[in-house]
């Protein structure tokens, strides 16, 4: 028994000298630090660098933005060279906020270049799917607005800058408004009672980005004084001129729905995917979108949040603006979408 004991004691030495090299912190960063690195670096990839990032996609890769929609790592490849070694060749791409909770990485970020020659900067958010206990990366979407790129396209500007107009003065409580105001019923809207509902991060966080006509209200007292407020179109700083601007929202949009998808929550940090649909002042729309939420550390008060999607979404439901839309996804996606024109035309 004692030599049966002195030669196991042997043997799981020699295993153990022989896995060692193989899990030292030092050697090999985790799969966590591997995550973040591969998520930054698909998103800040610059022209020499695209195929050194093409291995960290899977065979069956699905990509989606506002304008394209890609399936498999051959049209993944191509849609990436077009982009950004043909009809981007000098973009960059800054990370700002980032997080990682499970398999899913999520990050903010600012793009700038010129895009068949048009300079353009654009705000974004995108979500990475990871395949469980790996590397590689099946499913990537990127949400920004079409409009940062169409307002300086000249015959695209005027359109995206009446759409911003009309948006703006039906929301926009800092804004001149150059037509009639929003009817007054928003001042008996802010005289409603407000109520807490929950001072959870993930809860509150989620109430903001699904908020409805009937339930807006609830938010307020979760909204730091200085709480600022972003979209592809508007800029708010400060709780009360959020609750005003709110109120006009609601007041054009009775039936606008939320649904939250995936969502994060990490170090105060909080971003989620989601579905809009309903009506905007008579124009009927279904919009993807992003949003992050940022917390006053270790509360639930909220001091900035920000909410990605394309003026593309809701304009196509306006007739006189739609036609600007098409033809400007059409001219995007001749540029980078190697499925376009469709194999039938």
């Amino acid at each position: 028994m004692k030599q049966f004991i002195q030669a196991y004691t042997l043997f799981l030495g020699l295993i153990l000298l022989l896995i060692a090299p193989g899990c030292s912190d030092d050697d090999t960063p985790n799969l966590y630090e591997k995550r973040m690195t591969i998520g930054r670096a698909l998103l800040e990839v610059q022209a020499p660098d695209v195929d050194d990032i093409l291995p960290y996609y899977t065979d069956d890769i699905e990509y989606h933005d506002p304008i394209v929609d890609i399936n498999g790592i051959e049209d993944m490849t191509e849609f990436l060279n077009r982009l950004i070694k043909e009809a981007s060749p000098n973009l960059v791409t800054i990370v700002e906020d980032e997080t990682l909770s499970g398999d899913t990485y999520c990050a903010t970020w600012i793009m700038s270049g010129d895009f068949l020659e048009v300079p353009y900067e654009a705000r974004g958010i995108s979500i990475f799917k990871f395949m469980p206990n790996s590397e590689l990366v099946y499913y990537q979407r990127d949400y920004y607005s079409e409009g940062d790129i169409m307002v300086t396209i000249p015959g695209l500007d005027e359109a995206i800058g009446a759409f911003r107009t009309y948006y703006r003065c039906a929301v926009d409580p800092t804004f001149e408004c150059p037509f009639a105001p929003p009817s007054s019923a928003i001042k008996s809207q802010l005289k409603s009672t407000q109520t807490l509902f929950s001072t959870d991060q993930l809860t509150v966080a989620r109430n903001l980005v699904e908020i409805n006509a009937e339930n807006w209200m609830n938010i307020l007292p979760m909204l730091s004084t200085e709480y600022a407020y972003r979209d592809p179109i508007v800029s708010i700083d400060g709780s009360e001129t959020m609750a005003a601007f709110l109120a006009r929202l609601f007041e054009g949009s009775v039936n606008l729905i939320t649904t939250v998808e995936d969502e994060t929550l990490v170090n105060d940090v909080y971003m989620a995917t989601w579905t809009m649909s309903g009506e905007f002042n008579g124009a009927s729309f279904s919009a993807p979108g992003m949003s992050i939420v940022k917390f006053v550390e270790g509360t639930s008060n909220i001091y900035y949040s920000r909410d990605y999607y394309t003026e593309g979404d809701v304009m196509l439901g306006i007739p006189d603006l739609s036609e600007a839309v098409t033809g400007f996804r059409s001219y995007y996606r001749s540029a980078v979408d190697p499925s376009f024109p469709p194999q039938n035309e």
